[in-house]
């Protein structure tokens, strides 16, 4: 249920009565841009440290715990071209402790957003270093995980200038530009005028519901402001770029970057989606049973699809001597979903784990906001029982069409040059 508060700010109500706890989120929705990625990254780290009432992590978390140990969550999440600072707080439905707690809860997520720790000239000096040098950390630590690593290092490859291409935690070099005062006048912009749908998910009764109105979204001014527009990514007809770098590992790394050209939104993603868990995307996939049980080329190989850009990931830890023994194999299992050599029990396999996981998305409030959150940015209106029932109505025929549009655009192989061998 959705309903429109002002221009550009949204309520959105998931009804689920199973939960003993209720969650109230407020997303803000703004473009991956080069000049803001970093301030993103680093603004709700910033506000989490303390507001002007609760001005500690200490103090915050002891007002949490008497608040019958409600948790706060922040970040931020990418959609496709776009990305969303989110705020969350999930705590004990009133009806299980006698009390309005809703009331405390719409003015502790008030006072976060509206009220953060600063003074006039700008957000904490000593919160923001902290957070810096904790960001500057989580950039240069990427390289740490080497099969996250190559996946972005392929995406930006793919997507240079994008802001599909640019990692979500931003750019070391931008950080010491980023003064308190610049980083407060990021702040202020974000909640004017950025998209804003604030979701409440559980169980809530005329007068929680109405706190919530009163509390939170009446705080919130209107403003021309709609989602992040995405680009899918559609291929050109070239020849696929191989990229090599070699690096001191044991095990070598590839990941192939696909793009698919099919609209979020349209009855062919379904097809993809299913097609892509037939052929690298479940643990009884084409890649993992051929590449990986069969030939030994792999210690894994998976792939995974993005709905938002309409992009594919194929990834493989593999060792480097047989990067071209593994890569045409890919390539045979590649071919073979688009000339429709796929069994009917391939299909229905994985029709059964993909409705096994859309309905585990029913078991987590957190996660139904997230799926409705990106269904309101694709512009959809599928609920999740839509979504299992327009998945299991797939057929061969429709997958293969979706197959014979994506198109290999980039093969980034991170290349081990130890002598040892085994996995990493």
């Amino acid at each position: 249920m959705t309903e429109h508060i002002k221009s550009g700010v949204d309520l959105k109500y998931i009804p689920a009565e199973k939960f003993k706890t209720n969650t109230i989120s407020v997303f803000f929705n703004i473009p991956l841009a080069k000049e803001t990625i970093t301030k993103a990254a680093l603004l709700p780290a910033v506000m989490k440290r303390g507001t002007k009432k609760h001005r500690t992590m200490t103090e915050i978390s002891k007002y949490l715990d008497d608040l019958y140990s409600a948790t706060l969550h922040a970040g931020i999440r990418v959609k496709g071209d776009g990305e969303v600072l989110y705020f969350t707080i999930e705590y004990i439905r009133d009806e299980f402790i006698g009390e309005s707690l809703t009331e405390r809860i719409v003015e502790l997520m008030r006072e976060f957003i509206f009220e953060p720790l600063c003074d006039e000239v700008g957000f904490d000096q000593e919160y923001l270093d902290g957070e810096k040098q904790n960001l500057k950390n989580a950039i240069e630590g990427l390289i740490n995980d080497k099969r996250e690593y190559v996946e972005f290092k392929c995406r930006e490859a793919m997507f240079e200038g994008e802001g599909y291409g640019m990692f979500e935690a931003g750019r070391v070099e931008d950080l010491p530009g980023i003064t308190r005062g610049g980083l407060y006048e990021f702040y202020k912009d974000v909640i004017s005028t950025a998209k804003t749908d604030i979701f409440i998910s559980g169980s809530f009764s005329d007068s929680a519901l109405s706190a919530v109105k009163s509390g939170l979204c009446g705080a919130f001014s209107g403003r021309d402001a709609k989602y992040a527009a995405t680009r899918i990514a559609v291929g050109c007809g070239n020849e696929p770029r191989e990229i090599v770098e070699e690096i001191p590992v044991v095990q070598s790394k590839l990941c192939i970057g696909l793009k698919c050209g099919v609209e979020p939104t349209s009855k062919m993603y379904y097809a993809l989606m299913l097609g892509g868990c037939v052929f690298g995307g479940s643990p009884f996939s084409k890649l993992f049973n051929n590449v990986r049980e069969k030939l030994s080329l792999a210690y894994y190989a998976a792939s995974r699809t993005e709905r938002f850009k309409s992009t594919m990931f194929i990834s493989c830890g593999i060792e480097t001597d047989k990067y071209g023994a593994a890569l045409d194999e890919i390539m045979v299992q590649f071919d073979k979903m688009k000339n429709g050599e796929i069994e009917d029990s391939e299909i229905e396999n994985s029709k059964r784990y993909m409705s096994g996981r859309f309905t585990s998305m029913k078991d987590s409030l957190r996660t139904m906001e997230d799926y409705y959150l990106s269904q309101a940015i694709m512009g959809s209106g599928d609920g999740i029982d839509e979504l299992i029932e327009r998945t299991n109505a797939v057929t061969k025929a429709e997958i293969v069409e979706a197959f014979k549009r994506i198109e290999i655009d980039v093969i980034y192989f991170l290349k081990g040059n130890t002598s040892e061998g085994g996995a990493e």
